[in-house]
């Protein structure tokens, strides 16, 4: 698509070309005329910072059958970072806000936020995704950090606690015992299933206050016999019966752990 100025020039062009065959004799000036308004518009079309330049948040123009613009919701893909906020952008401003919680120089968050990837490499994807607010206790002690991967690593044997911590991060900050006491629950519950895979990938169910709550509210829905197939093809559905308080996720974890921390408690459950 040809930008405004262009097709202001081209406009321009015309009009003073017109006027110029009523009077040959003014052809030269005419002629100056154009030159002068063309070299104006050039300059005007190669500022990006003219109002006459639209600069798409989309990688291509793209349309569907009926030749609508395909919306960005159904076309991830195809929009492009905010300017000045790509994965260095989100990185500078990351350091800078856990740098300003923590009270200490940018360049000593910098070396934190290193070492914590070394840990937990798949983190940085993380940055300007995940809540300020765990990136901030994340960095504020790695030593203690190492140690509940370990931790952590016994409670799940076998599954991959990188990828746990890298899709929900506050596992690395949460209580071990409390994690503990979820996951029996939930081997107790569906016995057959293999829970340290399905928790590598959907570790987002450790969130869940009373996983055998849970469960038995989807038995009773579901049936005996097709309960656990059908945990095992939709381990997100443990999440469809959270009800109340425990509903609603916020920086700072769900309603109830909100109200505690407001209220002067910010070792509660989610801090």
């Amino acid at each position: 698509m040809r930008p405004t100025a262009w097709y202001a020039e081209q406009r321009a062009t015309r009009i003073v070309r017109s006027s110029s065959s009523s009077s040959s004799s003014s052809s030269n000036t005419n002629d100056e005329v154009i030159g002068i308004m063309q070299r104006q518009l050039r300059r005007q079309r190669n500022n990006e910072l003219s109002i006459n330049t639209y600069h798409s948040k989309r990688r291509e123009h793209r349309t569907n059958e009926l030749g609508e613009i395909i919306n960005e919701d159904d076309l991830r893909e195809n929009i492009l970072e905010q300017p000045g906020f790509d994965a260095e952008g989100k990185m500078r401003f990351s350091i800078m806000i856990v740098a300003e919680e923590l009270k200490l120089k940018n360049e000593v968050v910098e070396e934190r936020l290193e070492n914590l990837f070394d840990l937990v490499p798949g983190l940085r994807t993380k940055i300007g995704v995940m809540k300020i607010a765990d990136l901030v206790r994340l960095a504020a002690s790695i030593p203690d950090v190492y140690k509940r991967i370990i931790k952590l690593k016994n409670v799940f044997p076998s599954g991959d606690v990188g990828r746990m911590i890298t899709n929900r991060p506050s596992i690395a900050l949460e209580n071990i015992d409390d994690i503990e006491r979820k996951v029996t629950q939930l081997r107790t519950e569906c016995p057959k299933l293999n829970w340290d895979a399905i928790l590598s990938d959907h570790s987002y169910i450790l969130a869940i206050a009373s996983p055998k709550e849970n469960c038995s509210i989807l038995r009773e829905k579901i049936g005996v016999d097709a309960f656990q197939m059908y945990i095992a093809r939709n381990p997100e559905s443990l999440l469809s019966v959270q009800t109340g308080e425990e509903l609603l996720e916020y920086d700072n974890g769900t309603l109830k752990q909100l109200k505690r921390t407001l209220e002067g408690d910010k070792k509660s459950d989610g801090w």
